[in-house]
């Protein structure tokens, strides 16, 4: 699967072939006999034709955690939101340039994260099945990047405690990707304008705060 190449949009994904659970790939992933770093060229090898969905959630795990890792907003939202615009332009393969793939970060600290959640990713993994196959046809595909779009810009963005509600929302929108559940999309969905609720009153709350010592 060419990764960094030659970029074709009609290429197709296999997605009936799992080799290894995501929870098990992700555990394989931060395994330190592959290196002190982690690199997005690696994370995408190792996901095969698993395509946007198991990419997503790997890079929204970070994000989970009620504190910042610096750097890790940027990192991880940047990327989602090129892939949900893919998703919304119908390219099949996750694409990525060379540049972007090569970053890489302390696997170490990615071990910590993906250590922590990995029971949550277990009982995901025991809840999502196929249902509501509309919402994840290939229109339902573009609609889902429609909507990771500003999703994904949204966790980019340095605020403080603000990246764990659209981290929720992206990560239920590639779990109905990847296992083709229509309602684990839905909750995606409702999850997405919730985030911006949330992020929001969390930076009204700074900039009151602020304006109140400020002027005190």
């Amino acid at each position: 699967m060419p990764i960094a190449g030659d970029f074709d949009p009609g290429d197709a994904v296999n997605d009936d072939a799992h080799p290894e659970s995501l929870s098990e790939l992700f555990q394989n992933l931060v395994d330190p006999a592959r290196g002190p770093q982690i690199s997005l060229r690696e994370i995408l090898d190792a996901l095969g034709e698993r395509g946007y969905g198991a990419l997503i959630v790997l890079l929204c795990l970070p994000n989970f955690l009620p504190f910042s890792i610096p750097g890790f907003s940027a990192l991880t939202g940047l990327p989602i939101a090129f892939f949900c615009l893919l998703l919304l332009l119908g390219v099949k393969k996750p694409w990525l340039p060379a540049k972007l793939l090569d970053r890489g970060v302390d696997r170490a600290n990615y071990a910590q994260v993906v250590t922590r959640f990995m029971p949550w990713l277990v009982k995901a993994e025991s809840w999502v099945k196929p249902r509501l196959p509309a919402l994840t046809s290939p229109m339902g595909e573009r609609m889902i990047g429609l909507v990771g779009i500003p999703v994904a810009v949204l966790l980019a963005l340095p605020i403080p405690f603000g990246n764990p509600p659209p981290a929720i929302a992206l990560a239920l929108l590639a779990l109905g990707i990847l296992e083709r559940d229509g309602r684990c999309v839905i909750l995606g969905y409702v999850a997405s304008v919730l985030s911006f609720g949330l992020v929001g009153a969390l930076v009204f709350g700074f900039y009151s705060a602020g304006s109140a010592v400020l002027g005190s």
